[in-house]
């Protein structure tokens, strides 16, 4: 029997506390890192480090699910973001930035993680006319999660200092995974036989599917604005525009919640009037145009507009992702979700590991953020005009067999 409702809301709370345990560096980097020693700009670093990770790791989760099923491997994610906090709040202890770059790895395996067994739990549960909703919402807890990273970090920096905060963090995921034991049970999804398929023969096998290809590639430029966009938004406001961090963050979580209503809309209208390729392209074109509009923000601009260019991007650039689930969902078999959803997450998070370590080098190297935005925009710019010629194509297209399935 499939329980649709509990298993959206218990994916959707694993999405939102990883989420929020990723984002918490990139909101309190301008004001712990110069005290660790460190240049704000090394953010950057610090999110290669996680998506590279996160990449590796999300090859190997399909394989993963079948073997301890998609609830337990939720756990295992929280299991492993909380291990990131902790070693991240003992590293003046440990050594700054070594002690950081560990909790990076960790932070990452739970990032890499939550995406494919995720994919199986909505796919076995989820409504098959409903998938863009129900996909769109999970993935609301990102910007949630984003959201919640900007209003309580510098409040826990403030009131309990950021090694307590951290600590805090660790907590909240060891309670979640305490909240997930009743449920495995209840939502796990039938098991699968354990791909024969090692994770690079995967990988393979979703490069040469010209629908794959197009959608992994697609999504590697989409992250790469979006994790842009996420990192350096605070930076941007604080070190460039010189707003207080109190007020940067404040616009990162405002952004944030016009993001997650926009993700719901994205995916009511996938299901319903304009197909998840389609939207695509056009969120693609949408999110190169506000990159060009947070190229052109300085100190003169008016507070009312920088808000607004930093609304936009956000719900653009960080819209497209339950879109891009739902058209995955169509294009291939059920029982395949948890491992292809993991291939295509590998170039899924090389755009999050690329952007925010290109952007944050071209800073250091003496770029200003202007001409850093206006080159980011030319990526998913390049990625819609592909996807836009190839869409007579596709839909008249047959899944591949070995990678996609019929649709289900």
């Amino acid at each position: 029997m499939t329980q649709p409702w509990l298993a959206l809301a218990a994916m959707l709370l694993v999405q939102m506390v990883v989420s929020l345990t990723l984002v918490a560096a990139s909101v309190l980097a301008p004001a712990v890192a110069p005290t660790l020693g460190l240049a704000p700009e090394r953010i950057g670093l610090y999110a290669a480090v996680a998506y590279l990770t996160a990449m590796l790791f999300g090859l190997r989760a399909g394989h993963w699910v079948a073997r301890i099923g998609s609830l337990r491997l939720s756990q295992v994610a929280l299991l492993a973001c909380a291990g990131g906090a902790l070693l991240a709040a003992a590293s003046p202890a440990l050594g700054a930035a070594g002690a950081l770059l560990g909790a990076a790895f960790l932070i990452g395996i739970g990032y890499g993680l939550v995406n494919p067994a995720a994919a199986a739990v909505l796919t076995h549960h989820a409504p098959t006319t409903s998938r863009g909703l129900f996909f769109s919402i999970k993935q609301t807890g990102v910007p949630i999660g984003v959201a919640m990273a900007g209003l309580l970090m510098p409040l826990g920096l403030s009131v309990l200092g950021w090694r307590v905060t951290a600590v805090g963090l660790a907590a909240v995921c060891a309670v979640l995974i305490l909240a997930l034991w009743p449920l495995v049970r209840r939502l796990e999804p039938p098991p699968a036989a354990p791909p024969a398929d090692g994770p690079l023969v995967l990988l393979w096998r979703v490069w040469r599917t010209p629908d794959l290809r197009r959608l992994s590639l697609a999504s590697l430029a989409y992250a790469m604005t979006q994790q842009t966009f996420v990192t350096f938004l605070v930076s941007l406001l604080n070190l460039q525009l010189g707003w207080t961090l109190a007020a940067a963050a404040g616009v990162l979580a405002a952004s944030q919640a016009v993001s997650t209503a926009a993700r719901i809309g994205f995916g009511a209208l996938a299901d319903r009037w304009m197909a998840p390729a389609r939207l695509l392209v056009g969120l693609g074109v949408a999110m190169s145009a506000s990159c060009l509009a947070l190229a052109a923000l300085s100190p003169a601009v008016p507070a009312t507009l920088v808000v607004a260019a930093a609304l936009v991007c956000a719900a653009t650039a960080m819209g497209w992702n339950g879109v891009f689930f739902a058209e995955l969902a169509n294009r291939v078999a059920r029982e395949d979700m948890a491992r292809v959803s993991g291939a295509t997450q590998f170039f899924t998070f090389t755009g999050g590991m690329l952007g925010p370590l290109l952007f944050g080098e071209s800073i250091r190297a003496g770029g200003s953020y202007a001409l850093a935005y206006a080159v980011l925009a030319l990526i998913p710019a390049a990625a819609a005009f592909a996807m836009w010629r190839a869409l007579p194509a596709r839909h008249g297209a047959p899944p591949a067999p070995g990678v996609s399935g019929p649709r289900n």
